[in-house]
């Protein structure tokens, strides 16, 4: 059984991946950059749903915690920025591709996810 983690682990986690996009893209590694910014994505949110006890073990319940927090009075963008992130989780896949351009503009945006989400906590 994994032991519980606290949330300032995922909050580090959100910050760490963050930092890797613009490697990954120099490195042309346009899938793993996609990657990346779904997890400091995934972790900022897993770091507030810790935080307020709320499950977050699947993909799902990210989703339900953007909504709790909108419902909570958060700001409404946060879901087209949390669906932002989410697409770029498909262009792991392959089943999308991103150019290097699209990748960045969405860091910006993400970039702007996380630091909501780290005021929010």
């Amino acid at each position: 059984m994994l032991r519980p983690r606290l949330p300032e682990y995922y909050r580090e986690g959100s910050t760490h991946f963050l930092a890797r996009v613009d490697d990954e893209l120099v490195a042309g590694e346009p899938e793993v950059a996609c990657e990346m910014l779904w997890g400091a994505a995934a972790h900022a949110i897993k770091s507030i749903a810790q935080k307020q006890g709320w499950p977050h073990a699947e993909h799902r319940l990210l989703r339900v915690a953007i909504n709790r927090l909108i419902s909570a009075g958060a700001p409404p963008h946060l879901l087209g920025q949390y669906r932002m992130a989410s697409d770029l989780h498909q262009g792991f896949y392959g089943d999308r591709e991103f150019s290097a351009a699209h990748i960045r503009f969405a860091k910006a945006t993400i970039t702007e996810f996380i630091s909501t989400l780290h005021r929010l906590a």
